[in-house]
């Protein structure tokens, strides 16, 4: 009896871990569909440039902060040269600036339609067999009304940079849902972000592989 009581007591302890790696498989594939991992390898190096550089640094620099708290194993550091950096910000600081950046860029241009008063800012991301050779994000932060939605666009276009492709379509507590309202684009990187985040840059996983 001693015997059968501990193993039922051990099965109630592991019975509720298969749901949860359901679950967390489910979000996972919410925001990575394909179920491959893209990611950058090694220290992520970024660049800041265009007009509205100045005012845009503030913002890039918080939420680069934040990301080094979410994954404190990935470097992140700046550099001067845009050709030795993976991520290139470009920062726009006009309609008309922001529409020529759209133009330049052919994928930019295919399928592109402005979409009201949703936020503006595109990322192209080059990779190779999971791993980002370079990601370009192009942002429009005049046009936000407040601080707090130019932080969640670049909280926003910098999760497409470092390996999500797609937008959720289940997960709406996360900075890439864009189909909530203007005023409402002030969120932080959310629990479920946060999860994804970590899960692409767990170092005991690769670059092209899977969870």
């Amino acid at each position: 009896m001693k015997g059968l009581g501990l193993f039922l007591l051990l099965a109630t302890l592991l019975l509720p871990a298969a749901p949860a790696r359901a679950d967390t498989d489910a979000l996972l594939r919410d925001y990575i569909p394909s179920g491959t991992i893209t990611r950058f390898e090694g220290p992520i190096s970024f660049w800041i440039g265009g007009k509205d550089r100045l005012e845009g640094q503030f913002y890039v620099d918080t939420v680069i902060n934040e990301l080094r708290r979410i994954i404190p194993h990935v470097q992140f550091r700046q550099v001067s040269s845009m050709n030795q950096s993976g991520v290139r910000f470009f920062l726009t600081d006009s309609k008309q600036e922001w529409q020529e950046a759209v133009t330049k860029s052919s994928q930019g241009m295919d399928g592109w339609r402005e979409l009201g008063d949703l936020i503006r800012g595109f990322t192209l991301l080059a990779s190779s067999n999971g791993v980002i050779k370079k990601a370009d994000i192009v942002l429009h932060l005049n046009f936000q009304t407040s601080g707090g939605q130019k932080l969640w666009i670049v909280r926003h276009e910098l999760m497409h940079a470092l390996g999500v492709m797609t937008h959720p379509k289940d997960t709406f507590d996360t900075v890439l849902n864009s189909r909530q309202a203007q005023e409402n684009k002030n969120s932080l990187f959310s629990d479920s972000d946060i999860l994804v985040l970590r899960t692409i840059y767990d170092p005991k996983l690769s670059a092209g592989g899977s969870w």
